[in-house]
Parts: C-alpha cells; sequence; structure tokens
C-alpha cells in the first residue's frame, strides 16, 4: 500500500509539474504578445497623415444608403490585399515591415479610397497568437492614422476557428470606427458581413461607377479549422443582393438622366451609364479565374475567343494554383446576364497577380503584401505591391499593377529582397 500510495503521489507530482511548465509557457507567450502588441501599436501610432490635396470627403447618401463619392474628376483607388499583421511575439519584424510597406505606397500614392481585399490580419499558431481584436486594433490605427478613406471587404483568415472573436464581433467593431472606415456590415438578410457598395457620382448627381464589397465567407461547413483548404463560395441570397442593389442604382441613374435639362449632355449620359458601371471586390477568387488561366495555357499562354491575358504570372507553386470556392456559385453568369459589372478584383493567392479579360469582365488579383504565412516570402519582392484603379468620370476603368520594390517607392532602409520568378514557364514561353 505504501510503495503505490508513493507511486501515485509521484504521479500527481509529475502531472502538476506538468501543467505547471504547460502555464508558465502560456504566461511568457502572454506576456511576450503583450509586449509586442505594444511595439506594433507604438509604430502605428507613430504615422504621420498623408498630405492629401483637396481630399475628396465622401458622405452618406440618404437615399442609397450608399458612402458616395463626388467628383467630376477620376477617382483613385489603391486595392491592397493579405497584409496579414500578427500582433505577436513572432511576428513584430514582419508586422513592421508589412506597415512600412503599406504606410510607403499610400503616402506615395495618396488614393481618394483604399480597400482592403481581406486577410489583414492572421490570427493562428503560425502567428503565435489567437488575438484578432489586438490584430483589428492594429489594422484600423495604422489606416486611420494615414488619414485616408478605406473599405474592408473579409478575407478566410480574420475569423477562423482559432480566433477569440467572430467575424460578426468583428465587423461590429469595424463599422464606424473612424471618420475614415467606410465599412459597413451590410443588411442583416443577407449572408455574411460588409456586403455593401461605395459609389461615385458626378456633379450632375450620375453614378459613374458603383465599388461593391461582396464576403467571400472563409470555410465551407465541415472544414471550420480550415485545414482542408475547401473554401466557401458566394451564397445565392448575396448574388439576388447584388442584382437588386445594380439594378437600384441603373433606376437611379435614369431617373437623374432624364431630369437633366440639356438634351446633347442627357442623350450622352443615356448612352454611357443606361445600366450602373460597376466592381466587385472581395477575398477569394471565383472559379472564372481557373478557367480563364486554363484557357490561356492550354493554348500555349495565347489568347483564346473567350480569354484576353493583360498582365502578370501564375505564381502560386502547387495545385490546385488558384484556390477559388470549392462548390458551385452562379456569381459570375449574374454579372454576365446584368451587364453593369466589367471589373472583379480579389485577394487571397499570394503570388498570383495576373488579370485576365475573360468574356469581356477583366478579372484581376491585387498584389499580395504579406510578409508572414508564406515561407520565406518577407525575403521576397516579385508578388508585393498594390493595384491602382483610376475610375473615370466617363465610366472608364484603368488598373495597374504597382510593385513596390521600383523607384517611386524608395525610402531608406527598405529591406533587400530576391525579385522572383513566378511561373517559370509563362516566362520561358516569352509571355
Amino acid at each position: 500500500m505504501a510503495k503505490q500510495k508513493k507511486k501515485r503521489n509521484l504521479f500527481v507530482r509529475i502531472l502538476l509539474w506538468f501543467f505547471g511548465c504547460i502555464l508558465a509557457v502560456a504566461a511568457l507567450i502572454a506576456l511576450a504578445n503583450v509586449i509586442s502588441t505594444a511595439i506594433d501599436m507604438k509604430f502605428a501610432e507613430a504615422i504621420e497623415p498623408v498630405a492629401m490635396d483637396k481630399q475628396l470627403k465622401p458622405v452618406l447618401d440618404d437615399e442609397t444608403g450608399c458612402y458616395t463619392f463626388t467628383t467630376d474628376r477620376e477617382l483613385k483607388v489603391m486595392q491592397l490585399t493579405d497584409i496579414h499583421l500578427g500582433s505577436a511575439f513572432l511576428t513584430v519584424a514582419n508586422d513592421k515591415q508589412v506597415m512600412k510597406t503599406v504606410e510607403t505606397m499610400v503616402r506615395t500614392e495618396k488614393p481618394d479610397l483604399v480597400i482592403i481585399t481581406g486577410d489583414a490580419f492572421f490570427p493562428v499558431p503560425q502567428s503565435g497568437t489567437f488575438n484578432n481584436a489586438n490584430e483589428l486594433k492594429l489594422l484600423t490605427t495604422m489606416m486611420n492614422r494615414l488619414g485616408v478613406y478605406w473599405a474592408y471587404s473579409f478575407g478566410n483568415h480574420e475569423y477562423q476557428g482559432f480566433s477569440y472573436l467572430d467575424e460578426s464581433a468583428l465587423a461590429e467593431r469595424l463599422e464606424g470606427c473612424s471618420e475614415y472606415c467606410l465599412f459597413q456590415r451590410g443588411s442583416e438578410a443577407v449572408s455574411g458581413e460588409g456586403n455593401y457598395a461605395i459609389n461615385v457620382k458626378n456633379s450632375d448627381g450620375v453614378i459613374t461607377r458603383s465599388l461593391i464589397m461582396l464576403d467571400s465567407h472563409a470555410y465551407r461547413e465541415g472544414d471550420k479549422w480550415g485545414f482542408s483548404e475547401e473554401y466557401d463560395n458566394l451564397h445565392a441570397d448575396q448574388i439576388e443582393w447584388y442584382k437588386n442593389t445594380v439594378n437600384n442604382l441603373t433606376e437611379l441613374n435614369k431617373q437623374v438622366i432624364a431630369e437633366i435639362k440639356d438634351t446633347d449632355t442627357r442623350s450622352e449620359y443615356a448612352k454611357q451609364f443606361s445600366i450602373v458601371k460597376s466592381s466587385l471586390f472581395f477575398h477569394i477568387p471565383l472559379a472564372e479565374y481557373k478557367t480563364a488561366w486554363e484557357n490561356y495555357k492550354n493554348n500555349g499562354y495565347r489568347d483564346t475567343a473567350d480569354t484576353r491575358y493583360i498582365y502578370g504570372f501564375m505564381g502560386e507553386e502547387k495545385a490546385p494554383y488558384i484556390y477559388c470556392g470549392s462548390g458551385d456559385d452562379t456569381m459570375f453568369e449574374a454579372v454576365l446576364d446584368n451587364g453593369s459589372t466589367d471589373s472583379i478584383f480579389c485577394g487571397h493567392d499570394h503570388t498570383n497577380n495576373f488579370s485576365f479579360e475573360y468574356r469581356g469582365v477583366r478579372l484581376t488579383y491585387g498584389l499580395s503584401c504579406d510578409c508572414l504565412v508564406y515561407k520565406n516570402i518577407k525575403n521576397l519582392g516579385s508578388q508585393r505591391g498594390c493595384t491602382l484603379i483610376g475610375c473615370g468620370s466617363d465610366g472608364s476603368l484603368t488598373i495597374s499593377p504597382e510593385n513596390y520594390y521600383q523607384d517611386k517607392y524608395d525610402f531608406e532602409g527598405k529591406e533587400e529582397v530576391t525579385m522572383q520568378t513566378l511561373n517559370k514557364q509563362q516566362e520561358k514561353a516569352g509571355k
């Protein structure tokens, strides 16, 4: 009996020691994260506002419920994607690098609007924290300190199974976090958070373009943690909301145009904006991105009847290379049927940066800012940057990929990186 008692006591002591070690490590990690978050926040809070020349100020339109820019000049939009702030002890250097990247590009370009297409933070074990509340605060501090207007569309990482806050809680904190944040949660009757539009009007009150954000969600049911990489799709009620939104904006345009007294002006507007022009922004690419790429590749890296190559590379190194939703949706069919949307912008695949015109619709990957998630990506540079989008007052659209390591973004202390080949076969083919 005495021997058994001693064995039990020894086992209990070992168990207590084991759990004590775990608690001690957890406490050290928690303390390290508190210190790291403070370092990150100090850097973000030191960012000086961008000196904007005659900054356009959007107003919340009572009729549409949308934030609206009014201008007769081109509206300059910057798409950023996959920033991946960690705000933890494992990511301090990465966070500083990516915040400097964002700050430098915004300060140089002085956009009227920044649209972030998801995955701005990364609350998973790889970053050393599950605290997406701290990561959200770091993002909003950085963007609001810059003093430019910005919009957000959720990705798949901000609130996956590991994290403290779910998407709803994040959206509640994001909406109205400052005068510069134009994020809206959208209708409770529609799936997801952040299905909303930002409109551009001219001085005659005609909507020259609608910039529509959609929540492309995270993972399919049964893959909450994302281990299988089974990504979700846009839902049917979102597609219906999209159709209703562009139809309603088109009707508003028709009413405004009908009231214009000058005959020539009214006739010209009726030609240009009989259907409101729109662009879509969300995180996970549609299946049509994959179709367009495969059409082009399988035709010897040449255009086809449906697919026209514009620029860029497919840089993902493992199949399926383009990580679109795992199910089916009818978003692209709705785009074709409606005739409003001429361009779609996404992120998600950090080393894909191509742009195609597919069946008359421009499909574009934004350049990523990631310094954390992909192996060794902080030391690679071909994929890093932003996408500039010019929304003309005549409804025209210009799209320009801007690599961060070009001379115009130069500053003292910029990191040295390798400008890697993103697609060797494509480059070999001379494309």
